[in-house]
């Protein structure tokens, strides 16, 4: 099935002032489930952490392959409970979509609503899920051109200084998001870091749709951990959580079908 979607792109946002920071966002975690497809928006700092305060992520797709988007609020949201000792959200999220032909638009928008109030704090170590984005599959063959608006997608820093969701001026960014055909996919498999506190990033790509299997062996050979991920063609990347297991050495199995890769991963927390 020569399916086109586009899983991972990153923009870099800066904010405008004095210690500003640099926002990396991408989609990740595809799933495709019956007539459903959801994915992940995740951010990260790039360099200096820092809390974020209003933010708008502006996303664009083709209806031809998608329709109807849903948003999942996650972090930096009313039911994250992060401010003032962990007792109160001051986040509040919104999400309006438009369909206008072979043109869809999603905006979903961050408001927070006291300044310096904002958690929680980003770093340069670890993604941070913001919202789960589902849609209706119209065409699963058809490509999805999901990708993100660089002129809109923009993010404040915690005071909320200025205009909100005006001061994220872009560093660099992705403006066209390149969808390689079936023949020319890339289907590797990478796998990092190798040593982590909690999560690893796999990040594959697969030619047609169809199963994903992840397992995790202690070194002793048993089996800790199994997960099977039902994805689309294109490439990917998939977070694998760590955090429940003890400090030691552990091996990631990740078969895409194409090809299984597996790698030694330590684990010091």
């Amino acid at each position: 099935m020569k399916n086109l979607f586009t899983l991972f792109v990153v923009l870099l946002l800066t904010a405008q002032l004095s210690f500003a920071g640099v926002v990396d966002v991408r989609f990740t975690n595809g799933n495709l489930s019956d007539n459903s497809y959801c994915v992940t928006v995740q951010v990260k700092a790039q360099d200096i952490s820092f809390e974020i305060g209003s933010a708008t992520v502006f996303f664009t797709y083709n209806t031809a392959a998608l329709r109807n988007p849903a948003a999942t609020p996650i972090k930096f949201s009313e039911t994250d409970l992060c401010a003032l000792s962990g007792t109160t959200s001051f986040y509040r999220n919104s999400f309006t979509s438009l369909e206008t032909g072979e043109l869809g638009e999603g905006n979903y928008a961050i408001l927070l609503l006291a300044p310096n109030q904002g958690c929680p704090t980003i770093t340069n170590a670890e993604w941070v899920d913001v919202a789960q984005f589902c849609f209706e599959v119209v065409d699963a063959s058809a490509p999805a051109n999901l990708a993100f608006s660089t002129k809109y997608t923009a993010f404040n820093t915690v005071d909320n200084s200025g205009y909100q969701h005006d001061l994220g001026e872009l560093s660099s960014a992705l403006e066209a998001v390149s969808v390689p055909s079936l023949e020319t996919a890339t289907t590797g498999i990478v796998i990092y870091p190798n040593y982590t506190q909690n999560k690893v990033t796999v990040e594959y790509g697969v030619k047609e749709s169809g199963t994903v299997n992840i397992a995790v062996y202690d070194m002793l050979g048993r089996n800790v951990y199994t997960a099977q991920k039902n994805v689309i063609s294109g490439k990917h990347t998939l977070d694998v959580d760590l955090s429940k297991f003890g400090n030691g050495y552990y091996l990631i199995e990740i078969d895409n079908g194409t090809e299984k890769v597996t790698e030694k991963i330590l684990l010091a927390k």
